[in-house]
């Protein structure tokens, strides 16, 4: 790698389509990216499936490892495209330069921030691909949820839901189309959704109330977004992340024939 200013290659920026896979998991490369428009998933594979790790957004950065390790090594996980993105794209090279102009005192703090960085994103790495590795092994252990593409039911129901995290108090409204121990079809129309994000990787806690009058509450996470038949409304793919044992038998009994 040089550090000669003439040869380092210049910045340069780069765009790309929702769905385009901008970084491959075990793939060499060397470049920085930064965002400038729009969103990205990190993602891990993981027994031949794709775990989301995080959400980037305008201003994050990614593939920065390379220059963090100091080494050349495959990338660690994927970046995916969310929706349409402009990023800025650096060489190695030159952060190399700018790291080596550093005082030394302010060199060896900064190796020792980059080197608990390091150690703390393999950590979360761990913990969640251990994570959907138990929920994966749970559903092949329940009976119910092993025969899902059995019990999926085509409904119209009315649901609140809201971003998770946000306050119990915030709720939008949307019909359930169809829905199973695994994941529910939702229509929602923008003009009501109060500028909330609906893309891939989002995550909301739906509450349905089903004929029997019988409340549940469950996490779901978006995995497509397709525009309905009419003009402003969107059909959400959602899987199922998190119900309660108790919603989750409510539920298995309501999808039984």
């Amino acid at each position: 790698m040089t550090d000669n200013p003439s040869t380092i290659p210049p910045i340069v920026r780069l765009s790309y389509r929702k769905g385009d896979l901008i970084v491959k998991e075990g793939d060499y490369g060397i470049s920085i990216y930064k965002i400038l428009e729009g969103k990205a998933m990190v993602l891990k594979e993981s027994e031949g499936r794709e775990i989301p790790l995080v959400t980037l957004a305008m201003g994050d950065i990614f593939g920065e490892r390379t220059f963090l390790n100091r080494a050349s090594e495959t990338r660690s996980a994927s970046v995916r495209a969310l929706e349409n993105m402009t990023v800025e794209v650096w060489h190695t090279a030159r952060l190399s330069q700018e790291y080596n102009e550093m005082p030394p005192i302010v060199k060896y703090i900064t190796d020792q921030i980059l080197t608990r960085s390091i150690r703390m994103n393999n950590l979360i790495v761990k913990l969640v691909t251990q994570e959907q590795k138990a929920k994966l092994a749970e559903k092949r252990m329940d009976p119910l949820t092993s025969q899902r593409r059995f019990h999926r039911k085509k409904v119209d129901m009315v649901c609140q839901y809201r971003p998770f995290g946000a306050s119990d108090r915030f709720h939008l409204s949307g019909r359930i189309k169809d829905i199973s121990l695994a994941g529910l079809g939702m229509e929602v129309m923008r003009r009501d959704a109060s500028g909330v994000s609906h893309v891939l990787g989002d995550c909301f806690v739906v509450t349905i109330v089903l004929p029997n009058k019988q409340s549940l509450e469950l996490e779901a996470e978006v995995v497509s977004v397709q525009k309905g038949e009419i003009a402003g409304e969107l059909v959400l793919g959602m899987s199922i992340s998190e119900i309660s044992p108790k919603a989750k038998k409510s539920l298995g009994f309501f999808l039984m024939p």
